[in-house]
């Protein structure tokens, strides 16, 4: 597909098209974040099985949200089991839950570079100490920092991939019919192309955020759905509404 770039400004533009889709059905839309949310906590109860699971299954119920988004956004009427909607379109579920995968993959890395670093660190701490080499408590506790500076910036750049991979990833397979591999390249490149505006995105974000969690968190009923409103509406700017020329991305 073919992507744009938007002005840095249209972070917060797409925001404020997310607040008018929400508040066309803000009940609807609070019942299925509430459904939502229901489904993780079930699912987080279940050890290390009911993780994996969340993992692989949050990109279809975020599809389904987004299908929501766009039913309305096209003019329908939001339902409440759009939510289940990946679900129910057994061409899109598969690629969706592929995204899911990757998604794990990408916390399996992180944990296992955080327990190389970690562990090899106290391992060559103990063979110094082993064989007596004389290095001051000093000079091992830089060694212990800059270890762990360079494995939180490892971990923190994988993350950072897996986000953008999904972003704009499950709406090109929920909404374009994508498979897994190719929406995650597309979602890849269309995030660094559009990283003013998602770094303004993001910024606002964090502010309505913490606005949000101030009255016992109610304000997360809001936000949650606001947010998915939001990025359905940079995705159908992003992909959707796309002028020539643009840049082409994977198919």
């Amino acid at each position: 597909m073919t992507a744009i770039r938007a002005s840095a400004g249209r972070g917060w533009g797409w925001i404020v098209e997310g607040w008018d889709l929400f508040v066309k059905a803000p009940g609807v839309w609070i019942v299925i974040l509430v459904i939502y949310m229901a489904v993780s906590v079930v699912l987080s109860l279940i050890p290390l099985v009911g993780m994996i699971a969340h993992a692989l299954l949050s990109p279809v119920l975020a599809g389904g949200m987004l299908y929501g988004a766009a039913t309305q956004a096209r003019g329908g009427t939001l339902e409440i089991g759009h939510l289940f909607q990946g679900f129910r379109d057994q061409e899109r579920m598969g690629p969706l839950v592929m995204l899911g995968l990757f998604s794990v993959a990408g916390y399996v890395l992180m944990a296992l570079v955080a327990v190389m670093f970690v562990g090899g660190g106290m391992m060559m701490g103990a063979m110094m100490d082993n064989v007596g080499a004389g290095v001051p408590p000093e000079a091992m506790g830089g060694l212990f920092v800059g270890a762990g500076l360079v494995a939180l910036l490892i971990v923190m750049t994988i993350g950072l991939v897996v986000a953008m991979a999904l972003f704009y990833g499950v709406p090109l397979v929920m909404l374009s019919g994508q498979n897994a591999w190719p929406a995650v390249q597309a979602s890849v490149a269309a995030c660094w192309i559009n990283i003013l505006p998602l770094l303004v995105f993001g910024l606002i974000y964090l502010v309505l955020a913490v606005v949000a969690v101030i009255p016992l968190g109610l304000g997360l009923l809001v936000l949650g759905p606001v947010t998915v409103c939001a990025v359905y509406a940079s995705y159908r700017e992003i992909f959707e509404e796309t002028p020539s020329p643009g840049i082409r991305l994977a198919k």
